[in-house]
C-alpha cells in the first residue's frame, strides 16, 4: 500500500492490477488480491448449502410477499428479510445436482414480520387449528363472506372490516423421473366484508378455513405441504401484517436435515474431511500466501 501525491493524487477505481481511493483527501493505492483462499471449506459450504433451499422457497413464494416485511431496513429488500430471518431456522440442505434441477424442499419459513398480533396455531400438522373465533358458525358450503366476516370481526378484537384473511399452502411434490423435490406454491385471501354474500367456499379453499373447536383451521388432506394464515390490514397507505411461519405438514422434509444430509450436499461440491495441520491457504510458489487466521479445533480445551 502507498500514498500517492502529484498528478495521480486524485485518481479512483482500478487501473490494472491496482486499486485507487480516497481517504481524507489523500489516494491510496493498493495491490489486487490475485488469489482468494479456498471457496469450499466445509464452514463456508455448511452455509451455502443451507442458504440455496431458501433461495428456493423464497423465489417461489416471492409473487404473494410483496410488503410482507413491514418494517425493514431502506437498505433491505425482502429477500433480504427472508434469508435473514430463516437462517436462523433448522437448516435443510440440498445437493449440487438438486439445486441444479431447480430442487426446492417445503419448510416452515418464517413468511412475514409486521406489528399485528401473529395468529397463534394450536395442534400440529394438518390438525392445526387458528386461534380466529368463528363461535357457533359452523363454516361450511353455504356459508357466505358476510357471515364469516361478522363472526371473526365480532369475536376477535384484533380484527375489524376491511382487513384481508390470506392462506398460504406449498405442496411438496417429486420429479417421478429425476426423484428431485419440487414445490407448488398457492395462496387465497378474503377481505373481511359485512356485505360480501359470495360464498366464502368460493373464494377461499375449505380445507384452510374449515371450523376446528369454534375456530378457523385446516382439515381434510393436502399432502405433504407447509401453509400458514396472514392477518394484512391497510392502514394510512401502508400495509400491516401479522408475524407468521410456514407450519409443518411435510413428512419428506427430514430426509433434507440433519448430519447426514448436510454432508450429502457438501460432498457433492467436492468439501472432503478437512485436516487441522493443513493451512487453509493457497500457495501460488512465490512466497505470496493467502488465507485465514482460524484458532479454533475440534478439541478438548482442557488437559
Amino acid at each position: 500500500m502507498a500514498i500517492l501525491n502529484g498528478i495521480v493524487s486524485k485518481m479512483k477505481g482500478s487501473a490494472g492490477q491496482l486499486t485507487f481511493k480516497q481517504v481524507n483527501g489523500l489516494t491510496i493505492v493498493s495491490e489486487k488480491v490475485r488469489e482468494v483462499k479456498n471457496p469450499r471449506t466445509p464452514g463456508q459450504m455448511a452455509v451455502r448449502t443451507r442458504i440455496t433451499n431458501i433461495t428456493a422457497m423464497y423465489k417461489g413464494i416471492r409473487p404473494l410477499l410483496k410488503n410482507g416485511f413491514e418494517s425493514k431496513p431502506i437498505a433491505n429488500s425482502d429477500f433480504n428479510m427472508f434469508v435473514k430471518v430463516n437462517m436462523q431456522q433448522t437448516p435443510v440442505y440440498l445437493t449440487k445436482s438438486q439445486v441444479a434441477g431447480g430442487a426446492c424442499v417445503a419448510a416452515p419459513y418464517q413468511i412475514t414480520q409486521g406489528s399485528l398480533p401473529s395468529i397463534v396455531i394450536t395442534g400440529e400438522g394438518r390438525n392445526a387449528a387458528t386461534n380466529i373465533f368463528v363461535a357457533d358458525l359452523t363454516l361450511g358450503a353455504s356459508t357466505t363472506v358476510s357471515a364469516f366476516s361478522k363472526a371473526v370481526v365480532d369475536n376477535n378484537p384484533d380484527f375489524r372490516y376491511g382487513d384481508q384473511v390470506s392462506y398460504f399452502i406449498i405442496k411438496q411434490k417429486v420429479n417421478e423421473a429425476t426423484g428431485i423435490p419440487y414445490c407448488q406454491f398457492k395462496a387465497n385471501s378474503v377481505i373481511l366484508d359485512a356485505s360480501n354474500d359470495a360464498k366464502l367456499w368460493d373464494i377461499v379453499p375449505k380445507n384452510g378455513f374449515s371450523t376446528v373447536d369454534g375456530c378457523v383451521g385446516h382439515s381434510g388432506n393436502d399432502g405433504d405441504c407447509v401453509f400458514a394464515w396472514v392477518h394484512s390490514r391497510k392502514s394510512n397507505g401502508k400495509t400491516l401484517v401479522s408475524s407468521q411461519s410456514l407450519i409443518d405438514a411435510n413428512s419428506k422434509l427430514s430426509e433434507y436435515q440433519g448430519d447426514a444430509a448436510l454432508l450429502l450436499a457438501m460432498n457433492s461440491y467436492g468439501v472432503g474431511d478437512s485436516a487441522f495441520l493443513t493451512p487453509d491457504v493457497n500457495d501460488n510458489g512465490n512466497g505470496n500466501i493467502n488465507g485465514n487466521a482460524n484458532g479454533n479445533t475440534g478439541g478438548n480445551d482442557s488437559l
